[in-house]
C-alpha cells in the first residue's frame, strides 16, 4: 500500500480545490448536485431518465481549505428538495457545470462519500449538510 506525505497529499488536495473552484466566485460558486439512479460512469453524460436531480447544495466560495491531507468544506447552505426521491449518488460541478468528480451515497452508518440522515428527499422540504470533507490517500 502507498502513502503519501502530508505536503504531497495537500498539494493533490489544492489541484481538487483549484477544479471545485474553477472560474467562479461568490455569486456563482460550485454545486453539489444530488441524484437518484444508477450512478454513471465517473464524470460522464447523466441519463436523464435514470437520474432525477432531488437537491443542488450551492458550494461556498472558495470551497474550502486543505490541512493535514484533507479538504474541508466551508458551511454548506440548506437547500430544498427539488424532487421526491431516493439519494443514490452525488457529482460535484464546478460554476460552467463541469463535473469534477462523483460520489457514492448512504446513510451514516454506510461507507459512502456522502453520508445523510435519511436518502428519501421530499420535494420542497429542507436538506441539510452537516459538514463535508475528502481526505487523500493513506488509510
Amino acid at each position: 500500500m502507498i502513502g503519501f506525505s502530508t505536503n504531497l497529499r495537500n498539494e493533490i488536495l489544492d489541484v481538487v480545490k483549484t477544479y471545485i473552484d474553477w472560474e467562479g466566485d461568490e455569486y456563482d460558486p460550485a454545486h453539489l448536485l444530488i441524484y437518484s439512479g444508477d450512478r454513471p460512469s465517473t464524470c460522464q453524460e447523466i441519463d436523464e431518465y435514470d437520474n432525477i436531480l432531488l437537491a443542488d447544495f450551492l458550494l461556498p466560495y472558495p470551497c474550502g481549505t486543505v490541512n493535514e491531507g484533507v479538504l474541508t468544506f466551508g458551511e454548506i447552505a440548506d437547500t430544498l428538495g427539488l424532487a421526491s426521491g431516493t439519494i443514490s449518488w452525488g457529482r460535484i460541478v464546478d460554476c460552467t457545470g463541469y463535473a469534477v468528480m462523483d460520489l457514492s451515497a448512504t446513510t451514516y452508518v454506510g461507507t459512502g462519500d456522502l453520508k445523510f440522515d435519511s436518502l428519501d428527499v421530499e420535494i420542497g422540504l429542507p436538506i441539510h449538510c452537516t459538514a463535508a470533507s475528502i481526505t487523500e490517500g493513506n488509510p
